[in-house]
């Protein structure tokens, strides 16, 4: 379960990064080019530390719909690092768009992967 904590806390640091650095910058951008970029980044990854902090303790002790959530943040992050990683050596070339519905897909699949498994449990404690 250490692993699991890791690889979900991991994920959404990286998803907590990526959507407060957009946000501050798109913000600050019409008031200020260079310093928009150094704000956002260092909000982003003062967000992204809190989030794995946040996720990493907290995880296990989630059940139901918010546990799948988090797994399924988790399983987004994780996978724009993978498809990030093969469009930086240019094993592919993809526009952010698609990217972005890859790692839409895997949280989807993440979530009903957790959905399907605890109505799985459900069923068993019913019977």
């Amino acid at each position: 379960m250490i692993l699991h904590r890791l690889l979900v806390a991991a994920g959404s640091a990286v998803v907590a990064f990526g959507v407060v650095a957009v946000a501050v910058i798109e913000l600050l951008a019409p008031t200020a080019d260079i310093g928009a970029g150094i704000v956002g980044v260092g909000l982003g990854a003062l967000a992204g530390v809190l989030a794995f902090v946040a996720v990493a303790l907290l995880v296990e002790e989630l059940a139901g719909p918010p546990r799948w959530a988090v797994d399924a943040v988790g399983a987004l992050g994780l996978t724009l690092v993978f498809v990030g990683a093969f469009v930086y050596v240019d094993v592919v070339s993809l526009e952010t768009t698609t990217a972005l519905a890859i790692g839409a897909l895997a949280a989807i699949a993440a979530f009903a992967a957790g959905w399907l498994n605890g109505r799985g449990r459900d069923d068993r404690l019913t019977a």
